[in-house]
């Protein structure tokens, strides 16, 4: 009978400590439809599902959005919101958890995190927080200089997942499409960061939404007390053979002598194929004259000759699986690059990787509009099936930005789509916040001047570089 007593006594402590179960949140997984993606996304769901199980008798509501809420541009978010609120407004759902397929829950952590945070009427939506020291290329240039004696502006770190109050979502969908809120840009580049503006509105606003609210229970690192972290993106198997890739990097006669020269001291040292493309021949390179003008901005027509020009040359080369375009300033390391490349379909199969960027998504009068894109400067990498398809796309006008008409083309009149790795980077390592470069190890980098390029390749991707061509040295003696 004590015995008893004691097993009701501890479930009714238990009950007391977590208020919040699996009734009240909704876990939802921002995924993609390519294989590897999906599959991780899969494999996070079950596990929720496992946990959940154990901890409360229930099966949790788990959503992957690519097959679920299929929209355009649902990784920024803004789309779901519409679908979400109307499928859980007046029920017992008041939370709702994003998380990328690479977040690792530990669902009873994450249940006593959200039921502490059920209890502040304030606290809004909860996070890790990051945030920036200045502004920054990447925000838009964006800085909050009036929050800075209160902590400053923060956004929550997407790899470690976010919760949101479905109240906060329902507000947030009125004044969306009550034209009250919109994106300050017509990009999305960051989306973390964009939806934290939307949420808080602009600057000189009177009335502003809340901050996001720190809970240091959503970790950088795992640890006992860790209600959430990042996983680390494992390599799928053997990293593929570095001379299956054609490197192609866009170029410019007034660079070659120091961003072109930049890029053969440091990863085109470790590559096979290599070809450069610019304005004039210039055989010490090696690059190629491609017979189209140089443009200061744009080179959509530059591109799309380079990639039909690359796509002839690997027809008559079978062994080539992958196409990689780069900029003549993107510093970018081979090996991760081949460990990455391991995860996904070559040759053939279609596929276009890189760091993912949006148009048209923040406005509700350009979101049916909008399209995904894969922002040059990070670097590209183009199966060689992808490549053939993306050929056929054309550009508005020779000037016209490369990898938006690239983008455009791909999923509004090829249906193929984009798949975005945080490993490729437009901007600087200075530009990110250090907790997401921290978790992972980072493919690329971009916009560097001299001499820059050797202290970022050197810092970041010469250590496995130099080990895999002194092991390959070693096996071949």
């Amino acid at each position: 009978m004590k015995t008893a007593v004691a097993v009701l006594m501890l479930i009714a402590c238990v009950q007391t400590a977590v208020s919040l179960g699996s009734k009240n949140v909704v876990f939802v997984i921002v995924s993609q439809p390519e294989p590897y993606h999906a599959s991780v996304a899969r494999r996070l769901k079950q596990d929720i599902q496992n946990q959940v199980s154990q901890i409360d008798k229930q099966a949790p509501t788990v959503h992957i959005t690519h097959e679920e809420f299929p929209v355009a541009g649902a990784w920024t978010i803004i789309p779901l919101l519409r679908p979400l609120v109307t499928q859980y407004k007046g029920s017992d759902v008041r939370w709702m958890f994003f998380m990328e397929p690479h977040t690792a829950v530990r669902c009873d952590k994450l249940f006593e995190a959200l039921s502490a945070a059920d209890k502040q009427e304030e606290t809004m939506w909860v996070g890790y927080p990051l945030s920036d020291d200045e502004p920054t290329i990447i925000h838009h240039f964006t800085f909050y200089e009036d929050l800075e004696e209160d902590g400053g502006f923060v956004y929550p770190h997407f790899a470690n997942g976010f919760a949101m109050r479905i109240e906060l979502m329902d507000r947030l969908l009125h004044q969306i499409e009550n034209d009250e809120r919109m994106l300050e840009a017509d990009f999305s580049i960051d989306p973390a960061f964009e939806l934290a503006q939307l949420v808080y509105g602009p600057k000189d606003s009177p009335g502003h939404g809340p901050l996001l609210t720190p809970d240091l229970s959503f970790c950088v690192v795992s640890g006992d007390n860790c209600a959430t972290y990042p996983r680390q993106f494992d390599i799928c198997g053997s990293p593929i053979p570095e001379d299956t890739i054609y490197f192609a990097v866009k170029t410019w006669s007034g660079f070659h002598a120091t961003r072109a020269r930049a890029v053969k001291k440091t990863w085109g040292r470790h590559v096979t194929h290599l070809q450069f493309f610019s304005d004039i021949d210039d055989p010490e390179l090696p690059a190629k004259a491609v017979g189209v003008p140089n443009t200061k901005t744009g080179h959509c027509l530059k591109t799309m000759t380079i990639l039909k020009e690359v796509v002839k040359r690997v027809e008559e080369m079978p062994h080539i699986k992958w196409i990689f375009l780069a900029d003549d300033d993107t510093i970018f390391g081979v090996q991760r690059l081949c460990e990455l490349l391991s995860c996904y379909r070559g040759g053939d199969d279609v596929t276009v990787l890189g760091e993912r960027y949006g148009y048209g998504y923040g406005k509700r009068e350009t979101a049916a509009k909008g399209y995904d894109y894969i922002t040059g400067g990070g670097g590209t990498a183009l199966s060689v099936g992808a490549a053939r398809a993306l050929r056929a796309c054309a550009c508005g006008a020779p000037s016209a930005p490369d990898d938006m008409a690239l983008g455009a083309c791909a999923m509004h009149r090829l249906n193929i789509s984009l798949t975005h790795s945080p490993l490729f980077h437009q901007a600087r390592p200075q530009d990110y916040a250090r907790e997401t470069l921290a978790r992972d190890r980072p493919v690329s980098f971009h916009r560097h001047s001299s001499p820059e390029p050797l202290r970022v390749y050197a810092a970041w991707f010469q250590h496995d570089d130099r080990a895999v061509r002194r092991r390959n040295h070693r096996d071949e003696l």
